[in-house]
């Protein structure tokens, strides 16, 4: 303890020393504590100002990148919007192009020039098969080849439409034009059927007293052959 004390007294002596060799070099050491008290507020003014102005670079560079960042996502919804007005027109353009594919090939149909309205009927749905009138086109399809002459195509034809459009409005009446065409093949069992599918599924369509017409004159004309070959046979 005693050692500390004398350690303190000498470090005493030795600041009022110093203290003693400034006054005599004529220096006013309150004059300069004040002076060096000012510099350092001063000091801690500009550190103050520095770090606020750090502070605000950092936020500045914030909104910059959130502005980059919403530049960029403008820049990528222009480029899908473009993309989606480019693939709409396009979606346009096919459909008039199909309309009109249809129209023409339902025109040739009707005026009865059949080979050119069954190549444009082949051409939409090659070309168009998801399109609007797919069903229709196949549905036509059918009735140009039957009205041609060419009933295995046709047959074949409206075998497609029924198994690729089991809902659509001409469902129907495709049983009654497939009849039809089995008739023409001799194929009377098979129109027979089709003719009670479909007065069974369809009874209020409008076609419905041609079909049961139809299948009266099949069962007739079954019948008839059953018994001209049992006469046949007993002889």
């Amino acid at each position: 303890m005693k050692n500390l004390n004398l350690a303190a007294l000498v470090g005493l002596l030795t600041w009022q020393m110093s203290l003693n060799v400034v006054a005599l070099e004529g220096l006013d050491v309150e004059k300069i504590a004040q002076q060096n008290h000012i510099k350092i507020k001063r000091l801690e003014k500009a550190n103050r100002t520095l770090l606020n102005d750090i502070e605000r670079l950092l936020q500045q560079q914030k909104i910059n990148q959130q502005k980059i960042a919403e530049l960029f996502r403008l820049l990528e919804y222009k480029k899908s919007d473009s993309a989606t007005k480019a693939a709409v027109l396009r979606i346009r353009e096919e459909d008039k192009k199909a309309r009109e594919t249809y129209t023409n090939a339902r025109s040739l149909l009707l005026t009865k020039q059949y080979t050119q309205a069954i190549d444009l009927f082949l051409n939409y749905l090659t070309n168009y098969p998801q399109n609007n009138h797919a069903a229709d086109t196949h549905y036509w399809l059918g009735k140009a080849y039957t009205l041609k002459g060419d009933y295995q195509s046709g047959k074949q034809a409206f075998i497609d439409f029924q198994q690729n459009y089991p809902s659509n409005h001409k469902f129907a009446i495709s049983l009654y034009e497939l009849a039809l065409i089995q008739h023409q093949l001799k194929d009377n069992a098979a129109a027979m059927q089709l003719l009670t599918t479909m007065i069974k599924k369809f009874p209020t369509h409008k076609s419905i007293f041609q079909a049961k017409a139809l299948l009266t004159q099949l069962q007739d004309a079954d019948l008839a052959t059953d018994v001209k070959s049992k006469k046949i046979k007993a002889k």
